[in-house]
C-alpha cells in the first residue's frame, strides 16, 4: 500500500520511526563459499505455519454523501491477510496498520462522523476483534479499541500494555475465537564465542562512511546479522547483508523484502518457539520506507512476511 504523507485530520498519537544507524564501509568475505543456501532443515507444517482464517466480510451497508466518497478513496487489507505490521503509539500501545485514505479527511465533526460510518462499513478490521501480538518475550492476545487515522494510513489501535516496550512487533489473525498458539518450548541455541562474535560486529561499526545495524539472534548456524548501506539512498544504492557464525566467521546473506533493497535492523521475535528467530526492519527504497518482519526461509536468507505504514516521500 503507496501512500503520500499528510498530516492527521484530528490529534492523534504520533507513530514514530526507529533511530538512525551507525555508519561503516568494508569489504565482505565468504566464510564458507561452498554452503549450499538451501541446507536449513525446513520445520513441518502446524497450527502455526498453515492456518487459515479469513478476517470477518465487511457490513457493506449502503453508503451516501461524504461517506460514500470517502470509500472511493480507501483501501483496506484483503480479507486473506494473516500477518500485520504495529507500532507504538506516543503512550507505549500499539497501533496496527489495517489501510489507507488517498486525499485526507476533513477536519469536521461532520467529516469525521462520516468518515467513521464508511469504517463501520467498509472495513474487514472492527473494534472488538482480537489479534495475537508476538513480542520478543511473549504472545499476546490484544482487542481493538478504535479505528481512527494516522497520516493517510487507518490504524487500529490495541489495548496493549503501555508498558510493553515494542516499538514494532508483527502481529497475527488466528480467527475469531483465535485458534490456539501452539505449545512447544523454545529450543536454545549455543551462544557461541561472544567475544569473537561482538569482535566480528565491530568490524563493520568502527566506520562513519555508511548507515550500519546489527542484531544478536539465533540464526540457524549464525548468531548475528548486519547490514551496511549507504548513508545517502539513491536508485543505485546497494546493500549489505553480513551474518555472523558462532565462531565469529562471516558470510554474506540475502534479505528478500519484494522491491526494498535496504534495511535498518530493529529486532527479534521467535514466533513459532523453534529456536529461529524472525527479524523486523525498516525497509527503505528511494523516496519510500515501510516496517516489516522477515523469516528465515534457507541458510542465509530471509522473506518477507508481514509489512505496514508504507510512507511515499514526494
Amino acid at each position: 500500500m503507496l501512500v503520500a504523507l499528510a498530516a492527521c485530520t484530528t490529534p492523534e498519537p504520533r507513530i514514530g520511526p526507529g533511530a538512525p544507524a551507525a555508519r561503516v564501509e568494508t569489504a565482505v568475505t565468504d566464510s564458507a563459499p561452498d554452503e549450499r543456501p538451501d541446507s536449513v532443515r525446513s520445520t513441518p507444517a502446524d497450527n502455526v505455519t498453515m492456518i487459515l482464517a479469513l478476517l470477518p466480510a465487511p457490513r457493506g451497508s449502503a453508503l451516501d454523501g461524504v461517506a460514500a466518497a470517502l470509500a472511493e478513496r480507501a483501501v483496506f487489507a484483503p480479507r486473506t491477510q494473516r500477518w500485520f505490521i504495529a507500532r507504538a503509539a506516543d503512550d507505549g500501545t500499539l497501533a496496527l496498520d489495517v489501510g489507507r485514505i488517498d486525499g485526507g479527511v476533513g477536519s469536521g465533526d461532520v467529516e469525521r462522523m462520516e468518515f467513521h460510518r464508511m469504517l463501520a462499513a467498509r472495513s474487514p478490521v472492527q473494534q472488538g476483534m482480537t489479534f495475537t501480538v508476538h513480542t520478543p518475550q511473549t504472545a499476546l492476545v490484544a482487542t481493538v479499541t478504535g479505528l481512527m487515522l494516522n497520516g493517510r494510513r487507518i490504524v487500529a489501535r490495541l489495548d496493549t500494555p503501555p508498558n510493553l516496550g515494542v516499538a514494532v512487533a508483527p502481529v497475527e489473525w488466528r480467527g475469531q475465537p483465535g485458534a490456539p498458539l501452539r505449545e512447544s518450548a523454545r529450543t536454545p541455541c549455543l551462544p557461541g564465542d561472544s567475544a569473537a562474535i561482538e569482535a566480528a560486529i565491530a568490524r563493520f561499526t568502527s566506520s562513519r562512511t555508511d548507515s550500519v545495524s546489527s542484531l544478536r539472534g539465533c540464526f540457524g548456524a549464525f548468531r548475528a546479522i548486519i547490514t551496511v548501506r549507504p548513508r545517502d539512498i539513491t536508485p543505485e544504492s546497494v546493500e549489505r547483508v553480513i551474518m555472523v557464525r558462532t565462531t565469529g566467521a562471516i558470510r554474506s546473506g540475502k534479505l528478500r523484502d519484494l522491491s526494498y533493497p535496504l534495511h535498518e535492523l530493529l529486532a527479534v521475535t521467535d514466533i513459532d518457539g523453534n529456536g529461529t528467530e524472525e527479524i523486523l526492519v525498516h525497509s527503505f527504497r528511494p523516496a519510500m520506507e515501510t516496517w516489516a518482519a522477515l523469516r528465515m526461509t534457507d541458510s542465509v536468507a530471509f522473506t518477507r512476511f508481514a509489512s505496514g505504514f508504507t510512507i511515499e516521500k514526494r
